[in-house]
C-alpha cells in the first residue's frame, strides 16, 4: 500500500485548529477543492460521522462517501472511504508545538485490492504525487481561511 504524509504548522492552539478541521458545514469555505458537503448523519463530528463530499479532482467533480472511523477529540481522527473497490484512509493528527499546532495528514491507499499486483503498485505510485499535492493544498487552504498566513 502507498502511504503519503504531509504536515504544516498552524500558529493557533490545538483545540481551535481541531475545531476548524472538523467543521464539516463550512468545509467548502475552508478548502478550495471542496464544492459541496452533504452530511449523512446527524449530531456533532465524531466517530461514525458520515458525509458525501464533492470536490474537484483534475477538473472533474468527484463525489465520495466519507466516514470517521477513529476519533480522539483534539488529538486525531481517521476518515475512511472506498472508491472502485480500494480503501483509502486519511489520519489527521494535531500536536501541540512551541509555535501552536502541527497538523499532519497520513493518507494510505489500500494495496492488493486491485486484481493485478503490478498494476496496484503502478497506480499507487502514479497517484502518490498528486495526493501529496492535494493534501498540501488542503492544509494551506485551511491555514489561509483561518487568516493566519501561509508560508
Amino acid at each position: 500500500m502507498a502511504t503519503i504524509k504531509v504536515s504544516n504548522q498552524f500558529p493557533a492552539p490545538v483545540d481551535e485548529v481541531f475545531r476548524y478541521f472538523t467543521d464539516l458545514e463550512r468545509a467548502p469555505l475552508h478548502v478550495s477543492a471542496i464544492s459541496k458537503i452533504e452530511k449523512l448523519t446527524s449530531g456533532p463530528f465524531g466517530l461514525g460521522t458520515r458525509w458525501r463530499e464533492t470536490r474537484e479532482v483534475m477538473d472533474v467533480a468527484d463525489m465520495a462517501d466519507m466516514e470517521v472511523t477513529a476519533f480522539e477529540p483534539d488529538r486525531s481522527y481517521t476518515i475512511t472511504h472506498v472508491k472502485a473497490g480500494v480503501r483509502m484512509d486519511a489520519v489527521f493528527t494535531f500536536e501541540p508545538s512551541k509555535d501552536g499546532t502541527t497538523v499532519s495528514i497520513e493518507f494510505e491507499l489500500g494495496r492488493g485490492e486491485l486484481p493485478i499486483g503490478w498494476l496496484s503498485d503502478t497506480v499507487s505510485w502514479a497517484i502518490g504525487s498528486k495526493v501529496r499535492r492535494v493534501l498540501n493544498e488542503d492544509l494551506s487552504d485551511v491555514k489561509r481561511s483561518m487568516n493566519i498566513g501561509v508560508p
